[in-house]
Formats: C-alpha cells, structure tokens, sequence
C-alpha cells in the first residue's frame, strides 16, 4: 500500500511527464505543415506565395502539382492533403470534398500564344490572322492530353478544326512554355500561367474573341485536411489584397 506521500509523488512524477511530452509536440503543432493539390496553372503563384508564407509562419506548405485531371482525382480519391486549387468545371465536381463555406476564388487564366523571348511579335488580333501565323508556323506545342492535360485537350481539338489543317500539332510533357525554351518548338499554346513563368518565354497575346478560352480557378480547404485551421489561415493569406500582384505577375487575373 502506498503512503500518502508516495502516492502524491508518483502524481507529481506523472504530471511532469504529461507536461514534458505536451512541450515536446507544441512545436509541431505551433508549426504544422499542410499540402496543397493543384495543377499546373496555379503552380508558379503557389510556389511562389509558400515561400513567404514559410518565411512568416515557419511552416513548410507541399505543391502536389500535375495536370488539372490528376489534381481533381487526387482530391477525388483523397490524396493526403489540406487545401486544393482547381479551376471550373473541375473544382464544382469535387465540391463534396471541400469544408463546408471555405471555397474562395482565386482568378482567371486566359488562353494565349508564346513564342521564344526576343522575337518579332506576329499580329494575332484577329482569328484569320491567328490562324495565318500558326499554319506558317514549324508547329505549335501544347501538353499532351494524353496525360489527363485538360488544357491540351482543348488546344488539340481546336487544333483538329479543317481551318487548322496544315498547322502541325506538337504535344508535349510539360507546360506549353516548355514546348518553346526546352523543346524548340516555335509556337506554345494554353493557359498563359505555363508560358509566362518559364524563362526565355514571351507571350505574343490571347486568343481571338471567336475563339477565347479561359480557365477561373477557385481554392478550399479539403474535408479530410489533416491541418484544417493551419490550411484555412494560408488560403487567406494567398487571397489576401497583397498577394494579388504574385498572382497577375503568373498570368492569373483578379477574379471575375
């Protein structure tokens, strides 16, 4: 049988230990790390706003990029992570995955034409003219939809159009802006988030209005997040008015 005095220092031993232990994971949870799903479109801002977020906060912020299909399956088939950036339709499919009243929009990218930095710019106002300049063109690159690349699914079935015939598609693994600075392919095609931010890349313009296409985009914070109130802090901080230069600055417009 324990004394009293034994038994109030077997308490005090045990509520040392308990304290010892909740010191040792304070850290991590004053510092919780949190994913993100998105793809390719959003990924250069991203990248770019977790870096400042990590220098502030001192939590680290994981991109799980690919194409836009991959991006929704992975929220889809709930692919550890905290927070997901998509653009319409793909985004609404989902949205049973979201945490109810998180969902913010983010902005709009515009469909365009690059070429490599330092050339003349071709006149592409019109859509006779657009398709006089990628018909003389040596092919114009975009990425393979193969690869579950809704943006290059869109170009290639442009690209398929009779008016086109004589234009030589070149789908690629990569960003359309990858088509031109790694690839040499003269042309690059999609959204203008994947050519602006790859170096040695200039965008000539966006697409005719007959033809104009466009991605908006949208964020929230995922139903099985594991760092749900970490993961809603970083979806303010990149939605916030200061953080709307590093998105346009990536070819992504203020929401419309």
């Amino acid at each position: 049988m324990h004394t009293p005095a034994q038994t109030k220092k077997e308490t005090g031993m045990k509520l040392r230990t308990m304290l010892a232990a909740a010191l040792l994971l304070a850290p991590c949870a004053a510092h919780a790390d949190i994913t993100v799903i998105t793809s390719g479109g959003t990924n250069p801002a991203l990248r770019a706003l977790s870096a400042k977020w990590e220098a502030e906060t001192g939590k680290k912020v994981t991109i799980v990029g690919g194409t836009v299909t991959r991006a929704r399956d992975n929220v889809q088939n709930k692919v550890p992570g905290d927070v997901a950036v998509l653009p319409l339709p793909q985004f609404d499919e989902v949205s049973a995955n979201f945490r109810p009243g998180t969902a913010r929009p983010i902005g709009r990218v515009h469909f365009g034409l690059a070429q490599k930095a330092g050339e003349p710019k071709p006149d592409i106002s019109t859509l006779p003219k657009f398709i006089a300049v990628v018909k003389a063109g040596s092919g114009v690159g975009f990425t393979d939809p193969a690869r579950g690349s809704a943006a290059g699914k869109w170009v290639a079935e442009l690209l398929a159009q009779p008016e086109y015939a004589g234009v030589t598609p070149r789908p690629i693994a990569g960003m359309p802006g990858h088509a031109i600075a790694r690839d040499g392919i003269q042309y690059g095609l999609g959204p203008i988030s994947e050519e602006v931010t790859v170096p040695g890349v200039e965008v000539i313009g966006t697409l005719p209005k007959e033809i104009a296409k466009h991605f908006d985009y949208s964020a929230a914070v995922l139903g099985h997040a594991a760092q749900p109130d970490e993961a809603a802090q970083f979806l303010a901080y990149i939605t916030r008015p200061e953080a709307r230069a590093v998105w346009k600055e990536t070819g992504v417009e203020n929401p419309s």
